[in-house]
């Protein structure tokens, strides 16, 4: 049985706001092969430098900073996990985790489900509190075999929910709410012929999409900007994320030296993930924007 205990400080000097934070981890070694492990510790997080530093101008032509003295938005996490190694070269590993959050600074209004755990700019003005509420919880798996007779890859799936509460005491989903995501990396070498080693190796990821507010298109086109539909924040779902990338490599090893030409394909299936939506007030309708699609990267290297 083996515990590690500490704690961390964190202090910021404009806001002059500290928290000291207790973490610990203790793991259970059942036998060589297997163990259960148990975490915690208090997180805490600064805001981003817009919220801080935003500015108000006064009728009077002063100048303040409503957020200056805001407080870091805090979190316990419990963290409980099981770990084996199946064979030599194959190991597994499972965690459910829970995460409360606290102290969450939301903007001052009963009629307001705008918190900082899901702003996607770092400006705002109106003044902030910190007595929001959040949670995340899940369950994670993950599978690995070690390279072994040249071939490797990692596997981890993961299923989630993540939850908030602003002023107004109702509970939404977080824009970062997709519900699940996996991914899997791996590769093989061969050694083709002295000195030289060719290797393919390919990632996938998929993820939920994240969560947007719906707009109200009919209202936004009589006021020519976009109107959001606040009181269903976050309630729009954008289509799962789902990428592959590819890399073939040549690699050349001497007395002194490593060359290494390669091939990388990033989304080698030109996927069209999207990426958001955003009124249109020239066509009076919402339109979609698309991330990275299908890219070619040549590159060498030498090692020395």
């Amino acid at each position: 049985m083996t515990l590690k205990a500490g704690a961390h400080f964190l202090y910021l000097t404009n806001s002059d706001d500290a928290s000291l934070e207790p973490r610990a981890s203790l793991r259970y070694e059942m036998t060589d092969k297997q163990a259960m492990t148990f975490g915690y510790g208090l997180h805490s997080q600064m805001q981003t430098v817009g919220i801080y530093e935003a500015q108000v101008r006064q009728d009077d032509g002063t100048i303040t900073k409503p957020n200056q003295s805001i407080g870091f938005n805090k979190s316990h996490h419990f963290v409980l996990g099981y770990d084996r190694s199946l064979t030599k070269h194959l190991h597994v590993k499972t965690e459910a985790y829970y995460q409360q959050l606290f102290n969450i600074a939301v903007i001052n209004n009963i009629n307001s489900p705008i918190s900082t755990l899901v702003i996607e700019e770092g400006y705002l003005t109106q003044p902030l509190v910190n007595e929001g509420k959040g949670r995340n919880m899940g369950l994670e798996l993950t599978l690995e075999q070690f390279m072994h007779r040249n071939m490797y890859f990692l596997f981890s799936g993961s299923l989630y929910d993540s939850k908030y509460t602003a002023l107004d005491g109702v509970w939404r989903n977080t824009r970062f709410n997709g519900r699940g995501a996996m991914s899997l990396t791996g590769g093989k070498e061969w050694d083709w012929r002295k000195g030289r080693t060719f290797g393919v190796n390919i990632k996938a990821i998929f993820a939920g999409g994240f969560r947007i507010t719906p707009v109200d298109v009919e209202q936004s086109n009589a006021e020519g900007r976009p109107i959001y539909l606040i009181d269903q924040a976050y309630a729009e779902q954008l289509p799962a994320y789902f990428r592959t990338d590819l890399r073939i490599s040549l690699k050349r090893n001497r007395p002194r030296s490593t060359s290494t030409i390669a091939i990388d394909v990033q989304n080698v299936t030109n996927r069209e993930n999207v990426g958001g939506r955003f009124y249109d007030p020239r066509a009076g309708a919402m339109r979609e924007w698309y991330q990275l699609p299908l890219l070619p990267v040549l590159s060498y290297r030498v090692e020395f």
